[in-house]
């Protein structure tokens, strides 16, 4: 372990960064030299950036740049957190690069998978290595492809602690604010009845709380946009089911790991800030006044132990004495408080290094998805060509003739985006011009 190992992390939205910034806790005896490119979208907040930045070298790349980049080859695994399909389509892009060899590859998920898991493990099939959060997806992905050619994936459990935390002092729970801090999620509350109700337990349990605070953690600001999109900011549910809420309750934009070191209870419904609670100290609890609903993740906390009817609790000072801790097995379960870490994942590609498997290939009537498609690579460099990214473009149209090399089309609007004068590249384009759609 003498030399770095080189490691590349594409994230392409503010969710898929926040799980390459988890991954990054590696202790210095590994020797992980950290390279994270976030693909420039619209709506990625600066402090996200800022944070990738301060863990390594940062690259802002489009996918079409960032797959010709010519330094790409020299890492030793690359980590692909993308959205939907584009982790399928790197992996095949990928391999049709010209090479002497390619990094090892793998991916994984942004914290607890609530729903879905079957289909975004189809994205992912066929990847030297997938990282898992615990037992629980292990078991889950086992009963799933039993019988398939992908039975042999290769998975490492990284484990839901996502915050670097060992030399940190918390406060006790004595030392603690009284504060309740309810994180809002992306999926829950996800229809305005919903978010109404979840006001009004709120601001009704804060009325019976006078000593207490409770503040709402909201995901963004008012104007602000993330990938994941809302369609009522929670601060105009606030103001249109309670008109003028109670003062102990308000709106806290401050980050949550800020929050969270100094209150002494958390809430959620479903989302994976449970786990980070647990690391900052503070105690948290699960609201069941949504019920057991897969359609809002909750029925991934069931087995949790700290089930809590918010509507029914007494006070907030009856729930800070009664509340018991998390349930160790299923903490366990879920992949936290073991000796899971991120660590494990460079062990294991170090391991594969060193004795490579050969990854399962993809079969016809099997799950996975994984057939690059043609016309959208050739949508999107049009799109890019649109846009006058003629970078992009070109290194979109060069993928395009690696794999169709015949296709006249594509090699003509090669030629055309390559043009160095504004007149000819404009009259080029003009005559090659195909409609893809």
């Amino acid at each position: 372990m003498n030399h770095p190992f080189k490691l590349l992390l594409i994230g392409d939205s503010d969710s898929q960064l926040l799980a390459c910034e988890a991954l990054c806790r590696f202790p210095s005896s590994l020797n992980v030299q950290i390279t994270i490119n976030a693909i420039p979208r619209e709506g990625t907040p600066d402090l996200i950036l800022q944070r990738a930045a301060a863990l390594g070298d940062l690259w802002r790349l489009d996918m079409g740049q960032l797959l010709s980049h010519p330094s790409l080859h020299q890492f030793d695994a690359i980590g692909v957190y993308l959205t939907g399909s584009k982790i399928s389509d790197f992996r095949l892009a990928l391999e049709l690069m010209p090479s002497l060899g390619r990094p090892l590859l793998f991916c994984g998920f942004n914290g607890v998978v609530l729903e879905k898991f079957m289909e975004g493990m189809s994205w992912r099939l066929g990847y030297d290595l997938i990282c898992l959060s615990g037992p629980r997806d292990r078991e889950t992905l086992a009963r799933m492809l039993e019988g398939t050619p992908f039975a042999g994936q290769c998975t490492v459990l990284t484990g839901l602690q996502r915050q670097s935390t060992t030399d940190q002092k918390f406060l006790n729970q004595q030392q603690r604010r009284k504060q309740l801090v309810f994180a809002e999620q992306v999926v829950m509350p996800s229809n305005s009845v919903e978010r109404a109700n979840l006001v009004r337990i709120l601001a009704d349990l804060a009325r019976r709380s006078p000593d207490w605070e409770v503040l709402v953690k909201p995901r963004i600001a008012p104007g602000e946009s993330t990938f994941h999109s809302t369609t009522n900011h929670i601060s105009a549910t606030l103001q249109q089911t309670l008109g003028h809420p109670p003062d102990n309750l308000r709106l806290d934009y401050r980050p949550l790991p800020e929050l969270l070191r100094q209150s002494r209870l958390m809430a959620t419904v479903s989302s994976t800030a449970f786990f980070d609670a647990l690391d900052f100290g503070c105690r948290p609890m699960v609201m069941a006044d949504f019920g057991i609903n897969p359609t809002n993740g909750s029925h991934v906390f069931a087995g949790s132990g700290v089930w809590q009817c918010l509507d029914d609790v007494e006070d907030l000072d009856a729930l800070d004495s009664s509340l018991p801790a998390p349930d160790p097995d299923w903490l366990a379960w879920m992949g936290y408080g073991t000796d899971l870490a991120p660590e494990k994942l460079i062990r294991a590609l170090r391991q594969l290094q060193s004795d490579p498997i050969e990854s399962p290939l993809t079969k016809p009537g099997y799950l996975s998805n994984a057939n690059l498609s043609f016309t959208q690579l050739r949508r999107d460099a049009e799109r890019a060509i649109q846009e006058k990214n003629w970078n992009e473009a070109e290194s979109l149209l060069r993928l395009g003739i690696l794999m169709r090399p015949t296709h006249r089309n594509v090699a003509r609007r090669l030629r055309a985006v390559q043009a160095q004068n504004r007149i000819i590249r404009r009259l080029v384009l003009s005559v090659t011009y195909r409609d893809v759609g």
